[in-house]
């Protein structure tokens, strides 16, 4: 609300109790732990101005806080100052700087919440503080879905953004980028900013935007990498490259999402889902990398988005993994070196009948025979669900084995498809080095997770040195080091024991010093989400 006596927009609730800030201290990682001296409840981009023009006047750091989710300690405000969570951002409002719904858009009710719906454009204007299931549940009254499907349903809207999150679904639907239309930014200085992909693009390495009240500009580096592998690590930074990509994955350096414009899709109703077990690691591979092609309906499929008919997601776990599960899951067999989880799609012959025809299946079992799969485990309707806890026991196991130890080191690297056999090697080695290892993820996507399971903190430092140098080996294949998860307030220490930002590894100081002097130009101060990507007393 506007004071009427000053003009200007009253700030929202917040407060200074440290029982009620201590919740937002750490991320799910519980890797790192901040302090702050208030707490800020923004419910709309008004209160977000009037919170980051006040922390610009007083020079105090405002860190963004969404779910929590977090592996990476970007939410965690290592840097004090201020906390402001996104959570009571939950009702759908025009854009400020349109001040208009658009055409075509109605309002739905959530229990605690709205959002903006055209179901004919398959398109949603949605408030960053709602969850990906209460989102997901708004909109399969309609028969739509929001695809980006990171593991955590709880993790809120504009968190998903901020870090370009990604999941199983994946690989037929891409990352959260491939899903964004448009954008209200609350810059750090305060401005209200809308863009929607494809009104503008950066004149070539120049990058300019007028706040309307000054003039953002900065320099897009000339060697800065561009990836075809998923990426969640640093800026996007492209020539020509649409404003709206700058934000989404820059972890909350520059902006503050406060409305997000969202393609949708139809929801996928009829699924099967198969794990695939392997006696030889490399026959699981051949199999990946047909399915990776295409599908047993059409082994070459266009470049671009995927096919309806293409496996949904596509899953992995190797030899150590399984016998972590095998506890759960008795019926994983003994002998199998590696398993595949997929899912597709497919038509019912009538609304009564939830099984697919046998005819719809014969191709994937001619394909699993030919690649010589051991067994399988093929399930559609409510028996998914069992399957579901297949997938996510492994997770689950690891944890509960760590936790009387000295915790775990999960790597999240991608690296293009011609390469991902010689990282997959090098995992496979990793072992060697006397810590213990899981390998699981996102085979489609060439983007696996190698958990180091150190026994003790003598491990735990032949873990990192062996974590250091996968990381180098995926730059070096070009890759990634982040994938999915970003990087936040991630260290790495080098041979000589210096602790440096862990993006450093991928971009070297020059990608460093590139990513800061573009947030010097949104952030003066340096006082928005410090210490994501790259450290304020790095640079």
């Amino acid at each position: 609300m506007i004071d009427e006596r000053t003009g200007r927009i009253e700030p929202p609730q917040s407060t200074t109790d440290p029982d009620r800030i201590r919740g937002y201290l750490s991320d799910e990682s519980s890797a790192m732990t901040g302090r702050a001296d208030r707490l800020y409840y923004p419910e709309h981009a008004g209160h977000v101005t009037a919170v980051l023009r006040e922390a610009y006047r007083e020079r105090q750091t405002v860190t963004v806080s969404a779910a929590g989710t977090s592996l990476t300690g970007s939410r965690v405000p290592l840097a004090g100052g201020w906390v402001l969570s996104i959570e009571r951002m939950r009702h759908a409002a025009p854009p400020i700087m349109t001040d208009e719904v658009p055409p075509g858009f109605d309002t739905v009710q959530l229990r605690d919440g709205s959002i903006y719906l055209n179901v004919e454009a398959r398109q949603a204007l949605v408030p960053p503080g709602l969850t990906l299931a209460e989102l997901n549940g708004a909109l399969g009254r309609y028969g739509l879905v929001y695809p980006p499907d990171p593991t955590e349903s709880t993790a809120m809207v504009g968190g998903t953004i901020a870090t370009n999150a990604s999941g199983a679904r994946s690989f037929h639907y891409k990352p959260t980028r491939a899903w964004v239309r448009g954008l209200e930014v609350v810059l750090p200085t305060g401005e209200i900013l809308w863009f929607k992909r494809g009104d503008r693009r950066m004149p070539g390495r120049t990058m300019e935007i007028d706040t309307g009240e000054r003039s953002v500009s900065a320099v897009i580096p000339r060697r800065y990498p561009i990836f075809t592998s998923k990426n969640a690590a640093g800026l996007y930074l492209a020539e020509g490259m649409d404003p709206v990509d700058l934000f989404i994955g820059s972890e909350g350096i520059l902006g503050v999402v406060t409305m997000a414009l969202l393609d949708l899709e139809e929801m996928p109703r009829d699924l099967v889902t198969c794990v695939a077990f392997f006696d030889d690691l490399y026959r699981s591979l051949d199999f990946v990398d047909e399915l990776r092609g295409g599908s047993p309906a059409s082994a070459s499929e266009p470049t671009g988005r995927p096919a309806a008919h293409r496996p949904l997601s596509l899953e992995f776990f190797d030899r150590r993994a399984l016998a972590f599960m095998r506890e759960s899951f008795p019926g994983v067999p003994r002998e199998a070196a590696a398993a595949v989880l997929f899912e597709f799609e497919f038509h019912r012959r009538d609304r009564h009948n939830p099984y697919p025809a046998a005819a719809t299946l014969i191709p994937w079992t001619a394909l699993l025979r030919e690649h010589r799969a051991i067994a399988e485990w093929t399930v559609t309707g409510p028996e998914v669900a069992r399957i579901k806890e297949f997938r996510h026991a492994l997770p689950e196991a690891v944890n509960a084995w760590v936790r009387a130890r000295v915790g775990k080191l999960g790597t999240d690297m991608a690296v293009p498809p011609g390469h991902f056999r010689a990282i997959l090697e090098a995992y496979d080695r990793a072992e060697d080095c006397g810590v213990r290892t899981v390998l699981f993820g996102h085979i489609g996507d060439c983007h696996l997770h190698l958990n180091f399971l150190p026994e003790d903190r003598a491990q735990l430092m032949t873990a990192k040195r062996q974590y250091l140098e996968l990381a180098r080996l995926a730059v070096e294949l070009g890759g990634t080091i982040s994938a999915e998860h970003g990087v936040g307030k991630k260290t790495i220490e080098d041979e000589q024991g210096n602790t440096v930002p862990y993006l450093e590894v991928m971009l070297g100081r020059e990608g460093l010093e590139a990513i800061h002097a573009i947030k010097r130009a949104f952030d003066p101060l340096l006082i928005l989400n410090p210490g994501n990507m790259v450290p304020r007393e790095y640079c």
